[in-house]
C-alpha cells in the first residue's frame, strides 16, 4: 500500500476500513499523536473501557513473548486488541523477525501499530506492513494541507468549520500546529453550543489586537502607503509577531485582491461576492477598492516578490525585517 497522510487515514477509518497493522512515521509530533488517537478510537472505541484491549510497548524494551502474547490473547473485557509499539525504529532483530512471521497470518481481532521517527522502509517488517497494512507519514504539513488538518481536528471535537474559516485560521496562525490547536480549542469555547465555526468567529476570537495590527499593515500595503506600511511592519515585529506570519497575511491579502480584480463587480450581490473572496461582507468594499490600486501584472509580481522574500528569510543571512521591507518597497512603489 502506498504511504498516506493523516487526512487520508481519517477518511479511510470513517469509511469503516481497518487494516491489521499500521506504521506511523515522521517527526511531526502532533500528527503522530493524532494518527495514534484516530486508530485507537476506531479499534477500541472512545469509552473508558477501551484500555482493556490496549497493550503498549517501547521498542528497545519490547520482548518477543510479551508482544506476541498480547496479540494472540483474547481479552474477556474487550472485543478487539490493539498493540502499540512506540520507538519502533529501536526494535531488536529477533522481535522484528517474529513480527514478520506473525503478520503473514495475523489474528482477526488483533491490530498492531508501530510508531517511530524514522522507520526503515527497506526492512522486511516495513515491507510486510506496506503489503497488508498502511504506512502513515507525519511530516511537517505544506501550507495548502493545513486547512484540511484543521477541519479534521475540529471534527474530532464534534464540530465543523467552514472552508473560509479554516483557510483564514491557517493563514493567520501559520504552520505551528501547537498554536493552531490552541486556537481551535479557543474557538470551540467561543462558539459554545453552535456546531459550525464561521469566518466571523475566527476574526472575532482569534484575531486580537496584535493581529488587527497585521490587518492594518495589509491595508496600508493595499493602499500603497509605503511609510505607514514600514512603520506598522516594524511595530508588529517588535511586539513579537513572527516574520513568517506577516508574510502569510500579506500573501493572503494579495490572493484576495487578485480574486477581487478578476471578478470585478460581475457577481452583483455583495454577500455572494464576499463569500467567493472568503471575507466578511463588512470589509468587501475595502478589498474591491484596493484591488483597483494594482494592475493584474502588479498583483502577479507581488506574489513572486513575497515568495522570493520567504526564500530569503529561510535560506539567507538577510535579517527578516530587512527582507520584508525590501519586498514592500518593490511591491508598493510604482
Amino acid at each position: 500500500m502506498p504511504k498516506i497522510d493523516i487526512t487520508a487515514l481519517d477518511r479511510e477509518l470513517r469509511s469503516e476500513t481497518l487494516r491489521p497493522c499500521y506504521a506511523i512515521t515522521g517527526e511531526e509530533h502532533y500528527l503522530v499523536k493524532t494518527a495514534i488517537s484516530l486508530i485507537k478510537d476506531k479499534i477500541l472505541g472512545k469509552s473508558g473501557e477501551s484500555d482493556f484491549g490496549l497493550h503498549t510497548f517501547v521498542g528497545s524494551d519490547a520482548k518477543v513473548e510479551a508482544v506476541l502474547g498480547a496479540l494472540r490473547t483474547v481479552s474477556f473485557l474487550a472485543v478487539r486488541t490493539l498493540v502499540i509499539i512506540r520507538d519502533a525504529d529501536k526494535l531488536k532483530k529477533e522481535l522484528m523477525e517474529s513480527l514478520v512471521d506473525y503478520l503473514s497470518r495475523p489474528a482477526d481481532t488483533a491490530f498492531l501499530l508501530f510508531s517511530g521517527t524514522r522507520l526503515d522502509g527497506r526492512s522486511k517488517l516495513m515491507q510486510q506492513i506496506s503489503k497488508i497494512g498502511a504506512v502513515i507519514e507525519c511530516k511537517p504539513l505544506y501550507a495548502n494541507k493545513i486547512p484540511s488538518w484543521i477541519n479534521l481536528e475540529v471534527k474530532r471535537r464534534g464540530l465543523q468549520i467552514s472552508q473560509q474559516a479554516a483557510g483564514f485560521l491557517a493563514d493567520m496562525v501559520g504552520g505551528d500546529l501547537s498554536q493552531i490547536l490552541q486556537s481551535i480549542d479557543r474557538l470551540v469555547l467561543y462558539v459554545g453550543d453552535r456546531k459550525l465555526i464561521e469566518l466571523s468567529d475566527v476574526e472575532e476570537s482569534i484575531a486580537e489586537t496584535h493581529q488587527r495590527t497585521i490587518f492594518e499593515l495589509t491595508d496600508a500595503v493595499g493602499e500603497r502607503k509605503i511609510s505607514r506600511a514600514i512603520f506598522l511592519l516594524n511595530n508588529i515585529l517588535e511586539h513579537g509577531t513572527s516574520p513568517v506570519l506577516a508574510l502569510n497575511m500579506l500573501a493572503r491579502h494579495f490572493r484576495i485582491l487578485s480574486k477581487a480584480r478578476e471578478i470585478g463587480g460581475r457577481l452583483g450581490d455583495n454577500a455572494q461576492t464576499a463569500k467567493y473572496l472568503g471575507v466578511h461582507p463588512f470589509y468587501l468594499q475595502n478589498y474591491m477598492k484596493q484591488a483597483g490600486n494594482f494592475s493584474g501584472g502588479e498583483l502577479c509580481a507581488a506574489f513572486r516578490k513575497l515568495h522570493a522574500c520567504d526564500r530569503n528569510i529561510k535560506s539567507s543571512r538577510i535579517p527578516p525585517k530587512r527582507a520584508i521591507e525590501r519586498a514592500l518597497f518593490a511591491i508598493i512603489q510604482k
